[in-house]
């Protein structure tokens, strides 16, 4: 995202501190399931246990890549995105679904029921947000009536240690939501917390039918 976003600023090898990078874009589209990439600044930034060595044709030969057994057809369709929009087209995109996350920040904003965590400037399509004031419910109380009631998959959790009192909403803003589909978002959180107004919070037994573990 941020190559695209913010061209001008120093982001990658560029900067010292940065000894290795490795990109999986499964959170905002545009890379298909398994492809990744991991590059290090340097040889001696790879670990030696990751790096494996084959006798290959009468020689040895060293790979540090993660192999799996499974089809190419993923890495075509990758290689053709590239060639097919190329920077300008991935820039155009990048900077669409970062206009969608202001407009659903500035929605949570005016139904002032909602602090947005940031600003506007210099940030990833992400809009992360929490409660203001108080109520009789919380962050996790909308996203289970939010998932009950219209299928949005919108997680609440606590942050780290130290900060574990914080309780915050995260939505990750991806290409395929359309400015409709932001603004109707946005209508269903406001109706989730209307719902939670007149109900209070969602009951033990609600929350004993969230599906949790691997897969959810």
């Amino acid at each position: 995202m941020w190559p695209f976003l913010y061209p001008e600023s120093k982001w990658d090898f560029q900067l010292e501190q940065v000894r290795s990078i490795n990109v999986s874009g499964h959170k905002y589209g545009l890379v298909y399931p398994g492809i990744g990439w991991l590059t290090f600044r340097e040889e001696a930034d790879l670990a030696e246990k990751l790096v494996f060595y084959e006798n290959y044709l009468g020689k040895t030969e060293s790979t540090f890549t993660l192999n799996f057994s499974t089809g190419s057809a993923m890495v075509l369709a990758q290689y053709y995105n590239f060639v097919r929009l190329g920077r300008q087209g991935y820039t155009y995109v990048m900077k669409l679904m970062q206009e969608n996350a202001h407009a659903l920040a500035d929605n949570l904003r005016s139904s002032g029921r909602f602090e947005v965590i940031g600003s506007n400037v210099e940030q990833l399509p992400l809009v992360a947000f929490r409660l203001s004031g108080k109520h009789s419910y919380d962050e996790s109380d909308v996203a289970w009536q939010l998932a009950a009631e219209r299928g949005w998959m919108v997680p609440a959790y606590t942050l780290p240690p130290d900060a574990e009192r914080v309780k915050i909403m995260r939505a990750l803003v991806k290409e395929t939501l359309s400015r409709e589909q932001i603004d109707r978002l946005g209508q269903d959180i406001a109706d989730a917390c209307r719902t939670l107004d007149d109900k209070g919070a969602t009951h033990r037994i609600e929350r004993d039918q969230v599906k949790r573990g691997t897969g959810y």
